[in-house]
């Protein structure tokens, strides 16, 4: 079969939430049903027709996904890694889909540096596969915009419980007002904090649905129960990294091009979305949703010890 599959990610920039990276595979000869849907770069639709492309997408391919908690993304970032990190998790994703070709959009700013990067942690018995890097791949490809839309769907289903539980902070990322001013008030106590009253969905949601992957919960239904139930109900793959082993890691080993200004070598300056190398924090006890590698929530922190 001449499978090809599409990767990217939604949430890299962001400082609540997970990051996620998706694939997709899909039969050659069904290119041209994507572009018919009018299946493109997730961030040039809107909710609604992400949504409904979503299911459709799964209707004509197979998909996988993985996901990294905040926590992780952390550890990586705190080691300069955060390219290796979205490297191994497309490695994963393409593991389990075993494509001929793969079109991946490029977080580095050296492409082939990407793909031969994803290429060195694929599984040791996947069948040879070539692999393309390129950036705007996501804008350029329409098989890796129907990924966008996966990565992009099902961050925001898991965004969603964290704004039910909350109240609504804006987009998530550093540049939206509503986000720093949400982290603002969340760690100096303005806001109740996870386990003082468990919130409930109400009404429409993202998660059980009437047909495979569809993105709808019933009312009164637990967010974490809802988003579990859809994922181990559909047939593609989901990976959750909520706690893997990165004490290997040392950013001084991972390339010989590694420089002085922040750069890891792999194409990531950790000045990039305010992130740098500093000491860390202490975030025992708190919001497992935040990246505490943002270096104004650490400066906030700081504040309020």
């Amino acid at each position: 079969m001449n499978k090809i599959a599409g990767v990217d990610e939604a949430g890299r920039g962001a400082v609540i939430g997970p990051l996620v990276v998706a694939a997709v595979s899909i039969e050659a000869d069904s290119i041209d049903r994507l572009i018919e849907l009018g299946v493109k770069d997730s961030k040039l639709l809107d909710r609604r027709s992400r949504i409904m492309l979503y299911n459709k997408i799964l209707e004509l391919g197979s998909s996988a996904v993985c996901i990294a908690e905040p926590k992780v993304i952390d550890e990586y970032v705190y080691r300069h890694a955060l390219n290796l990190l979205e490297a191994r998790m497309a490695a994963h994703v393409l593991s389990r889909l075993r494509p001929l070709l793969a079109y991946v959009d490029a977080c580095d700013t050296k492409p082939e540096r990407f793909s031969a990067m994803i290429a060195s942690l694929l599984d040791k018995g996947d069948t040879p596969m070539m692999i393309s890097s390129a950036h705007k791949a996501d804008r350029d490809n329409v098989v890796v915009g129907a990924a966008s839309i996966i990565a992009k769907v099902t961050r925001d289903i898991m965004v969603d419980g964290i704004k039910r539980r909350y109240g609504d902070f804006g987009s998530g990322y550093p540049s939206d007002i509503r986000t720093r001013r949400f982290i603002r008030d969340l760690l100096d106590g303005t806001i109740r904090k996870e386990g003082e009253g468990r919130g409930r969905v109400r009404g429409r949601g993202r998660g059980r649905g009437k047909g495979r992957g569809d993105v709808e919960i019933e009312e009164e239904e637990d967010y974490d129960t809802a988003l579990h139930t859809t994922l181990s109900n559909r047939d593609e793959s989901y990976t959750i990294l909520a706690g893997i082993d990165v004490s290997y890691l040392d950013g001084t080993n991972f390339s010989s091009n590694s420089s002085s200004s922040g750069n890891n070598g792999y194409g990531y300056d950790h000045d990039r979305n305010g992130m740098n190398n500093s000491k860390r924090i202490n975030t025992d006890c708190r919001f497992d949703f935040i990246r505490y590698s943002w270096r104004p929530v650490r400066s906030l922190l700081a504040n309020n010890i």
